[in-house]
Parts: C-alpha cells; structure tokens; sequence
C-alpha cells in the first residue's frame, strides 16, 4: 500500500478473499480514505463515503455500499497505513434465509407430524388399557368401586403377586388391626397370625377358611384375580364369625338342655 501501485497486490488477494469466502466485498483503503481494491475496479482510486479515518480495532457497522445495504466489518491494516473492509451484502443474508425457510417448514411439518403420531399411538394404547374408558369414566368408575369397597359389611383387600398389600377397606383395616400405612407393605411383615399370612401370600385358594386372630375368628374366602383380567394377585374377603359361632353355641345348649 506504500508503493507506487496501491492496487497491485491488493486487489488480487482481495479477490480470492471474495471467491473463497462468499462474501460480497473486500475493500482495502489508504488512511485518506482512497480505495486500493475494489470489486468495481471502477472505483479504485475513488474515496469512501464512509469516514476514513482508520479505526482502532474491529469494528462492524451496517453501511450502504456499492453491492447495496451491507453489514461491513472494519479492522486496521498494521501499521495504521489503511484500512480493510469486508462486507455482506443483506439481500445474501436474506436469500440465505429465504433458502432456509423450506426446509425449517418441512422440518417443522415433519415435528408436527411426528409428535401427532406419537399422541396417537399413545392415545391407543391408553385406551387399550383402560378397555376403553376415557378420563371421566375412569374417573365416575373409581368413585364407585372405591364407595362399595367401604360400603360391604365384609373386610376387602386385595394381595399383589409380590406379596404387597393394595388396597385394603375400613373394615379389613378393622379386622386386621392394620396400621394407616399398611397399603403398599408386604403382607408378611404387617404382623399378622402366620397362618393367615401364609394364606395370604400363597396361589391357594380358599372358601370360608376360618383363622384365628388375638380376639377374633375370621371366615376367609380368597380367589386370584387373574382369570378376570386383572393384574396376577389375589383378592381376599374376611367376615368376623365370633359373634356368630357364640350365639351358636348358646343356641346348642339351650336346645341340649
């Protein structure tokens, strides 16, 4: 730039900076403001519009160039002998963006879909599961199994296959004498008669099966709940009989006597 041909190397580097790049312009110029390159080699020689002065660092404004409104960045030849402006054009930027658009639709598009699918399926596999209930009859369903477990007289709990405890009503809490937290507890360590565990916890069967408790004696009927559908577990009933087998007994001896 301080020789007797400003252009001569310059403009030709400027020009493999342009096409390796994709940028729209590289302009060098003298501390007066005199372009060295140009991509119109018309305009070599021609001052700036811009302030000349070379600036201290980089810098990048948005300027009205040659190649239209551009966003130009400026940084100081070595020295302070010139500067170096490298611009981008905005309507690049925006044919860029324009380029970009169909395939962030077609991106978007495929999301949508996709996520749509997803629903669906799973969607159908809730409904498979709950045999085809939607929420408000789940809902209206639960109310009233969960009023008939507490409404029967008769103790209600059902065992899981692991041995835990599910759900369990106010009258088998009663009976068992099982403490507010019993549900989702392993039946063997709710401390109940080991008989009547054993039972509990086993794959038997069983009908009218009479355990003895601290004060009670409990008829107990149980029946897996596999074979309807359900989860493999079992469901148990209890019916407290002391009171019954005592008005028993008083009735033999008042027929013996």
């Amino acid at each position: 730039m301080t020789g007797p041909d400003p252009s001569a190397q310059p403009q030709p580097l400027a020009e493999k900076v342009v096409r390796g790049t994709g940028v729209d312009l590289v302009v060098v110029y003298s501390r007066d403001g005199v372009r060295c390159t140009h991509p119109d080699s018309a305009l070599i020689g021609e001052r700036v519009p811009a302030p000349s002065r070379p600036p201290s660092s980089l810098t990048t404004h948005t300027r009205d160039t040659s190649q239209g409104p551009a966003v130009v960045s400026y940084a100081p030849v070595v020295g302070g002998d010139g500067t170096v402006a490298v611009g981008i054009a905005v309507r690049q930027v925006e044919a860029a963006a324009a380029q970009q658009i169909p395939l962030l639709l077609a991106a978007g598009a495929g999301g949508t879909a996709l996520s749509a699918v997803g629903t669906a399926l799973v969607c159908r596999r809730l409904l498979r599961q709950t045999h085809g209930l939607g929420p408000a009859e789940m809902t209206r369903m639960y109310d009233h199994h969960d009023a008939v477990l507490h409404a029967v007289r008769e103790g209600v709990l059902i065992v899981g296959e692991d041995g835990l405890l599910l759900p369990a009503n106010s009258e088998a809490r009663r009976l068992l004498d099982l403490p507010p937290d019993a549900e989702g507890h392993r039946v063997a360590d709710l401390s109940l008669d080991a008989d009547l565990a054993g039972l509990l916890t086993s794959e038997r069967a069983a009908t009218d099966e009479v355990h003895l408790t601290d004060d009670r004696l409990l008829a107990v009927n149980k029946r897996t709940t596999a074979p309807y559908g359900g989860h493999a577990g079992s469901v148990v009933t209890l019916r407290d009989t002391t009171e019954l087998r005592a008005l028993t007994g008083r009735a033999r001896w008042h027929a013996s006597a």
